[in-house]
This record gives structure tokens, sequence and C-alpha cells, in this order.
């Protein structure tokens, strides 16, 4: 066959050079045994991973795959397939546990059950504990022919330098706003004037938008996120250790939480650098411009460092109190 003949397109909205780095090791037959995709929470991670194991395990011609239609799609999309196993933290707001990577390690030992590959995803693989993170390096190091392991994480320099370059490296970034905005009205039939302001507060991350559009407390967190770092910048030191006291007890909103943070700290700077036009949070413009107003760029940078290394941290497993505590006291006061 010709590897270089036109596939059918993926199922996918933005991310075309990594589509389109699979569907030619795909057609080639030459997938890595390992693959590492990273990317912001809710950027299409998961998404393009499960896109990958349908289009190797699917019964269509190499052409068509994922056809997304055959009883293979169907139940990989379902989670039934047997030479597929998706691990995930048995606890939210933790990581994989060595248990599992033992589990991992028998369901690989076994031949496949119907196809010519047995496939394991691993989500959120940078909050897997190390003894779980040194585990997987065996089979890294010695995987069986039919073995394929792909691991979901938010950063490759969360992880241990020899599971990245024992894999390959897929990063994913966060898409345009118009690209966006253009899959939800095509894909989802989302209205033009509700596509546009939920592309914007997206951050570029498709299935943040998606999830926007399918579950009702989706935008209700993002505004309650937003409203504590407003309130949180009038706030004494006893109130804002009361406060992340109450973040700490909800760490599975935590990583989202941060992000919300960071972009409300970018639009702070770009109000502060007269940039203004592409405002993620429009509607709270007279707040942030207040913000702006009242402290430094210098200090707005700091801000946005210190939350970008607090997202570093969380996903290293760091105390997640102290590290909430830390940041929070750290914040400017207005």
């Amino acid at each position: 066959m010709n590897s270089d003949k036109k596939s059918n397109p993926w199922p996918i909205i933005g991310h075309e050079w990594a589509v389109h780095q699979l569907q030619v090791a795909v057609a080639r037959g030459e997938i890595p045994h390992a693959l590492l995709i990273t990317g912001p929470t809710s950027v299409g991670k998961y998404t393009l991973a499960l896109t990958l194991v349908k289009a190797m395990l699917c019964e269509a011609d190499v052409e068509v795959r994922p056809c997304g239609i055959c009883a293979v799609c169907r139940r990989v999309t379902s989670g039934n397939h047997t030479d597929l196993l998706v691990v995930k933290p048995e606890e939210e707001g933790r990581g994989v546990k060595i248990e599992q990577i033992r589990e991992l390690e028998r369901f690989l030992a076994l031949t496949p059950n119907e196809s010519a590959y047995k496939v394991a995803i691993i989500t959120d693989f940078e909050k897997a504990n190390p003894n779980a993170a040194n585990a997987l390096l065996k089979t890294l190091e010695e995987p069986p022919q039919y073995a394929h392991l792909i691991l979901l994480a938010s950063d490759a320099d969360t992880l241990l330098p020899t599971i990245v370059s024992r894999s390959q490296h897929l990063p994913l970034r966060p898409l345009d706003v118009h690209t966006v905005e253009q899959g939800l009205i095509a894909s989802w039939g989302v209205a033009q004037p509700q596509a546009q302001q939920f592309a914007r507060l997206s951050g570029g991350r498709m299935g943040w938008a998606v999830q926007a559009i399918t579950q009702p407390d989706h935008l209700q967190q993002m505004q309650e996120a937003l409203q504590t770092m407003i309130t949180l910048l009038r706030s004494d030191l006893p109130a804002r250790f009361e406060t992340a006291g109450k973040i700490a007890e909800n760490p599975t909103r935590l990583p989202q939480t941060l992000e919300y943070w960071r972009a409300c700290w970018r639009d702070v700077l770009l109000l502060q650098t007269q940039t203004a036009e592409g405002l993620t949070y429009q509607e709270y413009r007279e707040e942030l411009q207040g913000i702006a107003r009242s402290i430094s760029v210098e200090v707005t940078a700091r801000t946005l460092r210190a939350l970008g290394d607090a997202q570093l941290a969380l996903g290293s497993n760091a105390n997640t109190r102290l590290l909430v505590e830390t940041l929070l006291l750290d914040l400017p006061e207005l």
C-alpha cells in the first residue's frame, strides 16, 4: 500500500500536525511503542489517544480507519474492547498507583485477544507517584512487540526524564479561538454568538468548550473561580488562609481553577500593555481594569509566574494545602 495515499479525516478538531503524524504511522505500521501526549487540561489529549486506538484496531480498510461505525470502534468508544486498557487514577485529584501499573503489566504480558495490538492509555500521568512511574520504566524499556503505551500528561517537564526519552512526544497546544468557534458550530450545532463566546472563554481548549455546552455547571465554576480571585485581592491574611483551606478540600477542581486564574492575570497584563482586544474574560473587563490600574506590570508578571509554578508543582504531587496557602498569601493586595 502507498503510505502517502490520502487517508480518511479523523474526527479531531485542530491539532492537524499531530493527526497527520499519527495517520502516517498507522498507514506505515510504524506506531511507536510508547507515545507521550502532553497539553493543558481539556485540550484534546484523551480524544486524540482514543482516536488513535480506534485507527489501530478498526476493522475497516486502513485508508478509512477509524471508520467509527464498526463493532470495534464502538467498543473502543465504550471502553469494552478486550485489547484496550484505560488506566485512570482511582481517586480524583491523585495519580495512578503502583498496583495499577502491575495490573497494566499483566495485561500487556498476555498476547492480543482479537487484534494485532494491545494498547494501554494512562491518564494524568504527571500525578503518578514515584513508585508507579519507576515501575513503568521496565515496560517501556522492553515492551512486547504487540504492546503500545499512550501516556497523557500536562507537561513533559513533570515526568521522569527516562520516561520522556523512551517515548515519542506529541505536545498539544491550545487552538486558536476561530478554530474552536467553527468546531462548535459545525460539529455541535451551536449558534454563532454562543460559539464565539465559548471559544473565547475556552482559551483554545476544545474539550472545555464542549463541556460548557453540555454541562450546566461548567460556566458557573469558572465564574466562581474568577470571583474568588477578585475577592482574594481585597482580603486580609486570615481570610486568605480560610479560602486556601476551602480550595484545598476540593483538589479535583484546583488544576482548572489555576488555569482560570492564569487567564485572568493574562487579561490584566493585556490591559496594562494596552493590547486588550484579545481579552478572554471580556465580561469582567471593569473588574480587571481596576486590578490593572492598581498594580504594576512587574507585579502582574510575578503573579503569572507564581501561577505557572503552582501548576507545575501540582503536577509533581506537591502538598495541595501548602501550595494553595503559599500562592494566596503571595497575591498582591488592592
